[in-house]
C-alpha cells in the first residue's frame, strides 16, 4: 500500500468520524453541575446526588443555511444597508407648530408607493440572486429611497 492512499484513508475516516459525532453531539442537552468542592462541572449526562444542578440547556438544531451567500465587500455593504434600519434625516422632519391640535406629520409621502417599491426591490433581488451588480442595487436602492421620502 503506498503512502498517499494511506493518508487518504485516514482523512476519509477522519471525516466519517467527524460527522457522525457532530451529527449526535448537537441534539444533547448541557447540564452545568456544581460540586461539594464549589467547582463547576459541565457534562451532557444529569448531574449525580453529590453534585447541585445549576441549569439544564437543550439547544435547538441549527437554522437552515441561507440560501445565497453574499461574496464581495461590494455586495456585503449593499445587504447591510438594506437589513439596518434607516435613520430619520433633518430633511423631512418638521418642527412643532404652535397649535394646539398637535397634527401628526407622516414621514412618507405615499406609505403604499414605499411598500411597492420595497416590494419591487426585493423581489428583483429573489429574482437575480448573487448574479445582480452594484448599479443594479443602486437603481434600485434610489427608487425605493425617492418613494419613502
Amino acid at each position: 500500500m503506498s503512502r498517499s492512499s494511506s493518508c487518504a484513508w485516514r482523512i476519509v475516516l477522519a471525516c466519517v468520524l467527524v460527522a457522525t459525532g457532530s451529527a449526535t453531539w448537537g441534539n444533547d442537552p448541557v447540564h452545568k453541575c456544581r460540586g461539594a468542592d464549589g467547582q463547576a462541572h459541565y457534562q451532557s449526562a444529569p448531574c449525580a446526588s453529590t453534585q447541585r444542578t445549576e441549569w439544564v440547556r437543550a439547544y435547538p438544531p441549527d437554522p437552515p443555511a441561507p440560501v445565497a451567500a453574499v461574496t464581495s465587500p461590494q455586495e456585503a455593504r449593499t445587504a447591510r444597508r438594506a437589513e439596518s434600519p434607516r435613520k430619520p434625516t433633518r430633511k423631512g422632519v418638521r418642527r412643532a407648530s404652535a397649535s394646539p391640535s398637535g397634527a401628526v406629520i407622516s414621514m412618507h409621502r405615499d406609505a403604499a408607493a414605499c411598500a411597492r417599491a420595497k416590494k419591487a426591490r426585493d423581489q428583483t433581488y429573489a429574482r437575480l440572486g448573487l448574479k445582480r451588480d452594484f448599479a443594479t442595487s443602486r437603481k434600485l436602492d434610489d427608487r425605493v429611497n425617492a418613494a419613502c421620502r
